[in-house]
């Protein structure tokens, strides 16, 4: 083999072990585990794969969710997306993925939850900083704030997250008679440190 060929594998694979840091909860490259959430009554809300290059970071898709917001909406409006996942222990553990939006000026919010086979929430973030942009890597540990998204204890069900089966993945719009999406990909569980 060509030293060129063989530093071109080299790269790859080195790229390839970057990307999958920490346990994949899920690839995000179809919908059979994954729903809508908030914004089921919005009429223009759907629920796709997206293929774009600059969406997916592992694989070959990235969950995405389009929503409009109506010219009449009182207040925000949500949309979110739900992914099942295998039990996952998230005791000593962080939720990394990576996450964006090709609408940057209207999708300011970005929520992230975990709930459990109850159905109770047992981790949640929060911002509305405007956190969403090109495909980014989130890093979060629960029971604190993560740069700038806020750990949300007063939204805890309970404090036991050693058996996390669902996630969910929000974003918001304070505008009105804007589309706007949130596009989700490479969900897995790393160290917390």
């Amino acid at each position: 083999m060509r030293p060129v060929a063989v530093s071109a594998l080299i790269v790859l694979a080195a790229g390839g072990a970057y990307a999958q840091a920490g346990t994949l909860l899920h690839p995000c490259e179809s919908l059979e585990t994954a729903g809508v959430g908030m914004g089921r009554q919005l009429e223009e809300t759907r629920l796709f794969v997206s293929h774009a290059a600059e969406h997916v970071t592992e694989g070959i898709g990235a969950v995405a969710i389009y929503g409009h917001a109506p010219a009449d909406a009182a207040g925000n409006v949500y949309i979110s997306i739900y992914l099942s996942i295998e039990p996952a222990d998230f005791t000593d553990r962080a939720l990394l993925f990576h996450a964006a939006t090709s609408t940057p000026e209207q999708s300011k919010a970005l929520y992230v939850r975990g709930y459990d086979a109850d159905g109770d929430c047992v981790m949640s973030w929060s911002s509305w900083r405007g956190e969403l942009a090109a495909a980014s890597e989130f890093r979060l540990v629960a029971g604190g704030d993560t740069g700038t998204l806020t750990w949300e204890p007063g939204r805890i069900g309970s404090p036991d997250r050693s058996e996390v089966v669902k996630l969910e993945f929000i974003t918001g719009t304070g505008e009105k008679d804007v589309d706007f999406n949130l596009i989700v990909d490479n969900v897995r569980a790393g160290a917390a440190g």
